[in-house]
């Protein structure tokens, strides 16, 4: 806990964006479309999908990873116009990510990006639901195209939805440690408790390399 503090007093004292970057080297290996066979590991990037990555915690998230060569980040967000901007924004390294499509508050859009992942080839090694609608001062309540309280509706139903059509692709994945994250928070609007944040998802996800 005090090197997070450490940290995060120097990135607000800098006045920087918040982001992390990795300090192992990135390794190169080859990549590959599908799955291995069970009982057989494949050296290939991993896959990781995480939602609302065009800014906040998941943009971080994403560049993080996308810096260290290891990952090809799959950037699932509302505005892909938004996403492309953000990631060139951030500098992420363009052979290392994607952006999909994923309205979170249309359960047809998430059974939808389920689909165009699968029809993709690619192995999923990881899911990192972030994406998050918070809106305490809105005088009146918004919907989702289902019906639902957005906010219900957004970062509950549709999150859960889109883990539960994912989940045998994570049970299937050849990579040492398949992973399903759940980030909980407001907004982390402060530099600290980003920060902190960022530290903690990032380390959680790179300790399975």
């Amino acid at each position: 806990m005090l090197t997070i503090i450490a940290v995060c007093d120097q990135i607000q004292r800098a006045n920087v964006s918040i982001g992390v970057r990795a300090q192992t080297a990135a390794t190169a290996a080859p990549s590959v479309n599908r799955s291995a066979p069970e009982g057989k590991k494949t050296l290939r990037k991993g896959n990781v999908v995480i939602t609302g990555a065009s800014s906040g915690l998941g943009l971080a998230t994403a560049k993080a990873l996308a810096e260290t060569g290891k990952w090809n980040v799959i950037m699932a967000c509302r505005d892909f116009l938004k996403a492309e901007k953000a990631a060139k924004s951030a500098g992420m390294p363009r052979d290392n990510y994607s952006i999909m499509h994923l309205d979170l508050a249309s359960l047809d859009s998430v059974r939808q990006f389920v689909d165009n992942l699968k029809r993709s080839g690619l192995p999923l090694d990881v899911l990192v639901c972030n994406a998050a609608v918070y809106q305490p001062t809105a005088s009146q309540p918004s919907y989702t195209a289902d019906g639902f309280e957005m906010s219900v509706g957004v970062n509950h139903l549709g999150h859960f939805l889109l883990a539960r059509l994912l989940l045998d692709e994570l049970k299937e994945s050849d990579y040492p440690s398949r992973r399903l994250i759940i980030v909980g928070s407001i907004t982390g609007k402060s530099a600290f408790l980003q920060c902190a944040r960022v530290i903690y998802l990032y380390s959680n996800i790179e300790s399975m390399t």
